[in-house]
């Protein structure tokens, strides 16, 4: 037999509110001020991995020049 248990509903919702409002506190700002710095950085060690693959890619893969010598008309 299945019940609904409404208290379940509601402790989802209180835990929801607490937190909430401890991350809009003073105590709770420093948190969400450090969340923020931390994407900050990780956006941008993401963006400099991404350029500097793309670097090491075009480097590994850069064909040899030519040769003058296979330009010359063969006598």
């Amino acid at each position: 037999m299945d019940t609904n248990n409404p208290s379940d509903g509601v402790m989802k919702g209180v835990v929801g509110v607490a937190g909430a409002t401890m991350l809009f506190s003073p105590v709770g700002m420093p948190i969400v001020h450090g969340l923020a710095g931390l994407a900050v950085v990780g956006l941008g060690v993401f963006a400099a991995g991404s350029i500097l693959g793309q670097f090491a890619d075009k480097a590994q893969h850069k064909e040899k020049p030519d040769s003058i010598e296979d330009k010359l008309p063969v006598p």
